[in-house]
């Protein structure tokens, strides 16, 4: 299962990978193939590309204008961030033993003393920080479990979260304003208390939308210039300019 996900680096098994790849290259041609080959009767094979390419990219700019910004497309509450979503922001394990650290951050080092303070779980933010570190916290100890057990996730002897229990959390703020926590947890059947030194990841849930319209913006900043040019040269030949080189139909 580990050696599936790492296939070219993806977080994803490779089957799953390829088969969404065909579906998208499969979709690309019979959609966007289907267009060309009109445009293509019509205008000609480069002329028709090119009118193809100037639509196609111009669409996808406003596709990913409003996956980025939102721009109300759903009422005035719309949300933004709505297309393809790149990493989520998440705790994540920076080191477990028996004692808080870090080559990371120096201020594990610090731990338990000042600024390392217990949450009271009052504010709204604070009591959804509480629950995904936790949960972070739990899910780690038992991948690491399964793993060392050499279980399968999905096996019914599988090590689970609830298996956990979790006695202390302290939260810090980085000198760089990166929040930090350190928990201890310990498994409910018996075991060592583990500490855990985590940080919370601002994820880049945008990444794939700037791609996107990045992207888009250069096609179309590309093609234009050309679609230009080519219309001038029809445009020469339709109002008595050289006929081009014929080269059989497009």
């Amino acid at each position: 299962m580990e050696e599936a996900r790492a296939c070219l680096g993806f977080a994803i098994e490779c089957e799953t990978l390829w088969k969404g790849a065909g579906v998208v290259l499969a979709g690309f041609v019979l959609f966007v193939g289907s267009v060309y080959v009109l445009l293509a009767a019509v205008f000609g094979r480069w002329m028709g590309y090119l009118v193809l390419m100037v639509g196609f990219s111009g669409w996808m700019i406003l596709q990913s204008a409003l996956w980025l910004f939102g721009f109300w497309s759903q009422g005035p509450e719309t949300p933004t961030n709505l297309g393809p979503r790149g990493a989520e922001p998440a705790w994540l394990v920076l080191d477990a033993g028996l004692r808080a650290g870090s080559d990371r951050y120096d201020l594990f080092e610090r731990y338990p003393g000042d600024p390392w303070r217990e949450p009271t779980g009052e504010t709204e933010e604070e009591a959804a920080d509480l629950q995904s570190v936790q949960g972070a916290a739990t899910s780690f100890l038992a991948e690491e479990a399964n793993r060392e057990l050499g279980l399968e996730p999905e096996s019914a002897e599988a090590v689970t979260p609830t298996q956990f229990t979790v006695d202390t959390i302290r939260f810090a703020t980085a000198p760089d304003g990166t929040r930090l926590a350190v928990v201890q947890a310990h498994f409910s059947g018996g075991g060592p208390l583990t500490t855990l030194s985590m940080y919370h990841d601002e994820g880049s849930v945008p990444r794939y939308s700037y791609m996107f319209l990045a992207g888009s913006v250069l096609l179309f900043a590309v093609h234009v210039p050309l679609l230009d040019r080519a219309e001038r040269s029809r445009r020469e030949f339709l109002t008595g300019g050289g006929a081009p080189p014929w080269y059989g139909p497009a």
